[in-house]
C-alpha cells in the first residue's frame, strides 16, 4: 500500500520560492535606490513652478504648498527604497513558512510510510 505525499510539502515548497524571489528582489532593488541616496546626485524631473506664468505667487504659496512638500526626488527614492524592504522582510517571512511548511509535510509524510509499514508488516 502506497502513502500519500503531504499536501504540505508542495504547498511549503512554492511558499519557499516566493519567498526566495521576493527576499532577492527586495535585497537587489533596495541596494540600487540606497545608491542613489548615498550618491546625493539625485536628478529633479518636476518642473519649476516659475516656468507657467499663469500661476501668481499667491497660488503657488496657498494652492500648490501641498503638493510640493514631498514631491522631490529624494522622499520618491526613500519611499521606494521604504517599499523594498517591506518586501524583503515579507520575502523572508514567506521563506521561513515554506520552511516550516515543507518540514511538516515531510514528518508528516515520513510518519505514515512508517505507520503504515508497521501496520502492514507482521
Amino acid at each position: 500500500m502506497r502513502t500519500r505525499m503531504s499536501a504540505l510539502l508542495p504547498v511549503g515548497v512554492l511558499l519557499m520560492i516566493l519567498g526566495a524571489g521576493n527576499w532577492y528582489t527586495g535585497i537587489s532593488r533596495g541596494a540600487e535606490h540606497e545608491e542613489l541616496l548615498a550618491a546625493g546626485d539625485i536628478p529633479t524631473t518636476a518642473a519649476d513652478f516659475d516656468d507657467f506664468p499663469e500661476l501668481s505667487a499667491h497660488t503657488t504659496d496657498t494652492l500648490l504648498r501641498r503638493l510640493q512638500r514631498g514631491s522631490d526626488q529624494k522622499t520618491l527614492i526613500s519611499t521606494k527604497l521604504d517599499f523594498y524592504r517591506v518586501v524583503q522582510t515579507g520575502g523572508r517571512m514567506l521563506t521561513i513558512l515554506g520552511l516550516f511548511c515543507s518540514i511538516a509535510g515531510l514528518m508528516r509524510t515520513w510518519y505514515q510510510q512508517r505507520l503504515h509499514g508497521e501496520i502492514v508488516s507482521p
